[in-house]
């Protein structure tokens, strides 16, 4: 019966060990997925500065913008009667 006893407390320190090492990866995955997320934040944001500074300095025209967008989304668009998040964001950039 000990044996037994002995099996199954090792069988739990293993499982233990497991699930710990399971928790160190889950982890480092998610701080890796942390650090990606930042580098394409960073990448957006600097298109946005330069494609803000551009728009000042050319003629774009914000309705063929929105247009652009809405054929863009239009399968995807849950209601087409309001703007979307890409049009409000594409408002900001092309205001002067």
């Amino acid at each position: 019966m000990s044996t037994s006893l002995d099996e199954i407390q090792e069988l739990i320190q293993k499982l233990s060990g497991e699930l710990g090492d399971m928790s160190e990866a889950a982890s480092r995955h998610i701080d890796d997925l942390h650090v990606a997320v930042n580098n394409i934040a960073s990448h957006v944001l600097a298109m946005e500065a330069v494609i803000a500074v551009m728009a000042t300095k050319v003629d774009v025209s914000e309705a063929e913008v929105q247009n652009w967008i809405r054929e863009k989304t239009a399968a995807f668009a849950e209601d087409s009667s309001e703007g979307s998040a890409a049009e409000g964001i594409a408002t900001s950039l092309l205001a002067k």
